[in-house]
């Protein structure tokens, strides 16, 4: 009997090392979800930078605390080492193509709790390469404008 509970503060230290770790964590509910379908995910997961784990719901409460997580199901743990969002748009298609419903339980972000509805708005937002060619776009647009109106002035000066 001993010998699993050491297993047990094993397993929840391992837990906590890797919340500390992370970027962020996704709670992610894979219930009637076959095997075919959770390999293609964690496959898709590794190349964001997302990393897939899956532990008994009673030793991520009471790693992360039984009052903040209400875990039913079973739950798969993302842990994001690269970018935080990434992983949240791989769940948001994989749930688009494969289930009716957003299977995304909740999350830990910047050391809090983070609601599921939350992270679904997320998943919907660009990628943070799209908002930076975005702004890119914008400010050079601007530049040009300016330079174009810099170059009339030149010309009707010179008329």
């Amino acid at each position: 009997m001993r010998a699993v509970i050491i297993q047990k503060e094993k397993k929840t230290q391992e837990i906590q090392k890797n919340f500390q770790s992370s970027k962020a964590i996704i709670f992610y509910n894979f219930h009637h979800t076959n095997n075919e379908s959770l390999f293609f995910l964690r496959k898709e997961l590794k190349k964001v930078g997302g990393r897939w784990k899956v532990y008994k719901n009673t030793l991520i409460e009471r790693a992360v605390g039984k009052d903040l997580l209400e875990l039913a199901l079973p739950t798969a743990l993302i842990f994001c080492q690269e970018d935080e969002y990434q992983p949240l748009k791989v769940l948001k298609e994989f749930d688009q193509k494969y289930h009716e419903k957003n299977n995304i339980k909740g999350g830990w972000y910047s050391g809090g709790y983070v609601a599921k509805e939350i992270l679904v708005e997320w998943a919907k937002l660009p990628s943070k390469e799209e908002l930076l060619k975005t702004l890119c776009y914008y400010l050079t647009h601007n530049l040009r404008r300016i330079t174009n109106f810099l170059e009339q002035l030149k010309n009707q000066s010179k008329q």
